[in-house]
């Protein structure tokens, strides 16, 4: 009977953790929602993302290259 307690216990902690660490996350999201809105209310722009979000540098500029390198034509020889 005390496995099954101590079991019990170490699960209920485990449930505690990780309703904490969903509801940071939450919070951490909504705060940062809020912090964006008030930026673009501002007129400021979202920082660039990896993923191509919003906020994301125009396609030319993100590698700072003006466009993609073009091939040469083959010659007849």
């Amino acid at each position: 009977m005390a496995n099954w307690e101590r079991k019990s216990q170490y699960l209920l902690k485990e449930i505690v953790k990780f309703r904490t660490y969903i509801d940071t996350l939450t919070l951490a999201q909504n705060q940062k929602e809020r912090i964006y809105a008030e930026r673009e209310a501002n007129g400021e722009s979202r920082p660039g993302t990896m993923d191509g979000g919003a906020g994301s540098l125009p396609s030319d500029e993100v590698d700072g290259a003006k466009g993609a390198p073009q091939a040469s034509e083959p010659t007849d020889t």
